[in-house]
């Protein structure tokens, strides 16, 4: 029979103590409803939604959703309420016509980082021939690319620029051959094998620059806009009820040289976005601590 210690009795106390907190701190979270983040299936965002993911489930411990759809179906879903937020809005250009459609429904909780996007080619389309947009019209050149512009997606923001473009007459001879991302850039890659010409509906910052020799074609008529900002954008209403992760979004940024290199890992032998993103948070956990604190200038720090 073991003896009578106060001690004991004091330590089983505070063990149990703090046996309570826990399950209430993690009963409190499981009865959080989920943060429903909408995302589409490119690059960029993977790594950016997951990376989201990670910093609030762990650090305020806000079980998450992630929805995947076209970028036209999560404007309508979030301005129904359906979805909370999606952190890929290109503007002002890429996305205008769904922002501002719904924008009395929405609230814009800042800028992740920078982009473009444009029509590209690979350096086997040499530049003395084909150096920007008006090029595209020269005489025989259309052929020589089959009359094709790869693009990805049906109905994306990038899609209804290039329609436009084709409409507005600005290029002529060309039609837009749609599958996917992955698609779009198998099409590219097997082109490149046999010596093709390709014309590409391309977007940075994006791994396929690090991958294929392209480069953007000159735009001075500004067809594809200028630079975009990438903007994470709930639905309305979503400050008020999720006070702390409306915060860390708006802080929430990511260098583009460091969404760049996590996107080209990700495609590793034995690789994943999951591993990339994982190891990346390990090694910032303080910066994005800072971010969910609201610390702009700690957040933003190497």
């Amino acid at each position: 029979m073991d003896a009578y210690s106060p001690y004991k009795k004091k330590r089983i106390g505070w063990l149990a103590g703090i046996a309570l907190t826990t399950v209430s701190l993690i009963s409190h979270a499981a009865d959080q409803p989920p943060v429903r983040i909408g995302w589409v299936n490119w690059s960029d965002t993977e790594i950016t939604v997951k990376l989201a993911n990670l910093v609030l489930e762990d650090q305020l411990k806000q079980p998450v959703k992630l929805v995947m759809a076209d970028i036209g179906i999560q404007f309508q879903a979030m301005a129904n309420g359906n979805i909370d937020l999606i952190p890929m809005v290109w503007l002002p250009g890429t996305h205008k016509a769904f922002y501002d459609k719904y924008k009395d429904k929405l609230e814009d909780l800042g800028v992740l980082y920078e982009g473009r996007i444009g029509m590209a080619v690979p350096d086997i389309v040499p530049a003395s021939e084909v150096s920007s947009l008006a090029d595209l019209n020269k005489p025989g050149i259309s052929e020589k690319f089959d009359g094709k512009i790869l693009t990805s997606e049906v109905g994306n923001g990038q899609y209804k620029l290039t329609e436009k473009v084709l409409n507005d007459k600005k290029i002529v001879g060309y039609k837009m051959v749609a599958s996917s991302e992955s698609g779009m850039l198998s099409e590219l890659d097997r082109n490149l094998k046999r010596g093709k010409w390709s014309l590409v509906n391309a977007w940075s910052p994006h791994w396929m620059f690090a991958k294929y020799p392209l480069r953007y074609l000159d735009d001075p008529e500004h067809l594809f806009g200028g630079t975009e900002q990438i903007h994470v954008v709930a639905r309305k209403g979503f400050s008020e009820q999720y006070p702390k992760v409306a915060q860390f979004f708006t802080h929430f940024s990511i260098p583009q040289a460091d969404l760049q290199s996590m996107m080209s890992e990700a495609r590793e032998q034995g690789s994943s976005p999951e591993k990339v993103v994982a190891a990346y948070y390990a090694a910032n956990k303080q910066r994005f601590a800072a971010m969910v604190e609201g610390n702009k200038t700690a957040a933003i720090a190497p």
